[in-house]
């Protein structure tokens, strides 16, 4: 059974204040020590306690300056180059944010799509779709033929079209959509059998 989380704020007697702070410093001494072994770098912790005036360094103080002093003698491009500031951090985090919104979009789109596609197969004519659904579903088309192209590794002899799609000449000509061949053996869209 796991621990209660203890409520953190300022202990005010001076006794259990350092054993709780003598407790802590050791546990971050302890997980430091970890994270030095299983990264192999190097670390070091300092520690000043008002109360008392101790300074505690962690592996020793004279690694923990040794470490400090490596540190402050890189040059200062160096020793940024990993540093976050709060401008750069939230920008960071804004284009992780924005690449998963991204994504989302994209699966959404994908759904969309998918249920359209549903209904045209149950029955939906396709002359009973807006206009905005028309040309969503023609460029799903055509970027689902330009991945599945780029998958296979070759071009589709039949990859752009001449005349306007369902016949309608309001609605601007597609590229990038495979249909049959004249002659052939008619239209590339066939409905899956449910079953």
């Amino acid at each position: 059974m796991a621990r209660p989380k203890l409520k953190l704020a300022w202990i005010e007697d001076r006794k259990k204040r350092n054993i709780a702070c003598q407790k802590r410093m050791k546990g971050l001494m302890k997980m430091a020590e970890e994270l030095t072994i299983v990264s192999d770098t190097k670390a070091c912790l300092t520690f000043f306690n008002r109360d008392d005036g101790k300074l505690v360094a962690w592996p020793s103080q004279e690694e923990a300056e040794s470490l400090i002093d490596r540190f402050y003698a890189l040059p200062e491009n160096q020793r940024n180059m990993n540093a976050d500031d709060q401008e750069s951090y939230i920008k960071t985090i804004t284009k992780k944010i924005e690449k998963k919104l991204e994504h989302s979009r994209k699966v959404v789109e994908e759904l969309e799509m998918d249920h359209l596609m549903l209904q045209i197969q149950n029955g939906r004519m396709l002359a009973d779709l807006s206009q905005t659904e028309v040309e969503k579903l023609m460029s799903y088309a055509s970027k689902k033929i330009t991945v599945l192209t780029r998958e296979l590794g070759a071009e589709h002899p039949y990859t752009s079209v001449d005349e306007p799609f369902l016949g309608d000449e309001i609605i601007p000509k597609a590229t990038g959509v495979a249909v049959a061949p004249k002659g052939g053996p008619g239209p590339c869209f066939r409905p899956m059998r449910r079953g």
